[in-house]
């Protein structure tokens, strides 16, 4: 086992130096073929801002613990029903944001492939968790966490137990443990990953017609409630949305992702970002577990889990428009 491990990671490590090199000209190159570091995603948000200036715009809506912006891209600008896509909220789940940065690749550079996708502003955040995602590719691959100091030397919070509602839930034992990967953090909205992202969600709950948090792995759709094994008042409208996104998904790709709350599908979690989303009033609220080849994959399956992700979310948007 340990020498899969590391063949396992000898071929993570090669596939991440195999990239251009930086600054680049961003036709020259596919950034869908390696995991970008954190500076090389935001030159390439710089390069698509510089490129297409009247399609979008690149903002951060707040900073880390260490200091880096977390930039969101905003993209059809003029349209007021929004899309918020948010991704890597755990460091380690690189195929989340690959996955975010084919949505913004394609509704930049092919958005007459997806006329539906016109009709609404497209807000998002491909490194959710830009200090933990940097400790994955230096240091530790399979980190989940922020990189805040804790009690007891501990280090880290998982972002998606922190979030301000039924926060102060105590379900699950590791969640109140400072060095276990779900410690939940010393407050609600402890952390300013946390902070930035129930921000945007509280300043724009009407206009926000889908949220998606995409995460890794188990090719899940998940809908609130997250905290309990009751249904929400919505939850028959919720479920309709998440079907529309695993038939687009089965559609394009035939690969077929479960529909259900986490406590139906994987487990009961409070603080959750699709809590905290549906709890401020945003119409539909969706985490996606994408892949299910684990937190590792190659390369070449980038493009694949991409366009899963572009096909449920896009699906996912007209539904709950509709509704």
């Amino acid at each position: 086992m340990l020498l899969t491990r590391i063949f396992l990671m000898s071929l993570t490590l090669a596939a991440v130096n195999c990239r251009p090199n930086f600054p680049y000209n961003q036709n020259n190159f596919n950034p869908l073929d390696f995991f970008m570091s954190y500076d090389e995603t935001n030159q390439w948000l710089a390069a698509l801002e510089a490129k297409y200036p009247d399609k979008c715009k690149v903002e951060p809506i707040g900073r880390s613990y260490e200091g880096r912006d977390i930039n969101a891209i905003y993209i059809n600008k003029q349209q007021n029903k929004k899309v918020f896509v948010v991704a890597n909220m755990h460091a380690r789940e690189w195929a989340a944001m690959t996955s975010a940065i084919y949505i913004i690749r394609e509704l930049l550079r092919n958005s007459n492939s997806y006329p539906e996708a016109s009709t609404y502003q497209w807000i998002v955040v491909p490194m959710a968790n830009p200090d933990g995602y940097e400790y994955t590719k230096a240091d530790d691959r399979f980190w989940r966490k922020n990189r805040a100091p804790q009690q007891d030397n501990a280090l880290g919070v998982d972002l998606n137990r922190n979030f301000g509602y039924k926060w102060e839930l105590y379900l699950n034992e590791e969640d109140d443990i400072p060095n276990e990967q779900t410690y939940r953090g010393p407050s609600a909205f402890s952390e300013p990953e946390s902070r930035a992202i129930g921000d945007f969600l509280q300043q724009y709950a009407k206009s926000i017609v889908l949220f998606v948090d995409l995460h890794t792995y188990g090719e899940y759709i998940l809908i609130p409630l997250g905290y309990t094994t009751e249904l929400a008042p919505n939850a028959d409208f919720l479920m309709s949305v998440a079907q529309a996104g695993s038939a687009a998904v089965l559609s394009q790709t035939n690969q077929f992702y479960l529909v259900g709350t986490p406590p139906q599908l994987l487990y009961a979690v409070s603080g959750s970002s699709i809590d905290y989303c549906y709890s401020v009033g945003v119409k539909a609220c969706i985490a996606i577990e994408l892949t299910g080849d684990g937190f590792e994959i190659e390369p070449s399956n980038i493009i694949p889990h991409g366009q899963e992700a572009l096909a449920a979310v896009q699906a996912m948007a007209v539904k709950a428009d509709e509704g």
